[in-house]
């Protein structure tokens, strides 16, 4: 995962570059989860077979430019811990 200063497109800034679609929706889904506007763009190319190259496998994140910084600290953060109470497997 890269993160920092990334490319503007207008009003929206990249706060994440990955190289799959999942990585960057994940992160894009916890933005959302914490009220920031965000946005995958796919500028990856495929054609197999292709070696993953970086430049033809880049996924964007992007979020209006005044949540930038906020959007960075949450993603910055990593995943958040489990709720209280949680044991990560089933009980039967």
């Amino acid at each position: 995962m890269s993160e920092g200063k990334g490319p503007s497109h207008g009003d929206w800034e990249t706060v994440l570059e990955v190289p799959q679609v999942y990585e960057a929706e994940l992160c894009a889904g916890r933005l959302r989860e914490a009220g920031i506007d965000a946005r995958v763009i796919d500028q990856s190319y495929r054609q197999e077979p292709v070696p993953l190259v970086r430049a033809f496998s880049l996924v964007r994140v992007l979020v209006p430019a005044a949540s930038a910084a906020e959007a960075r600290r949450i993603l910055a953060e990593g995943a958040s811990p489990a709720p209280e109470g949680a044991t990560g497997s089933e009980e039967t």
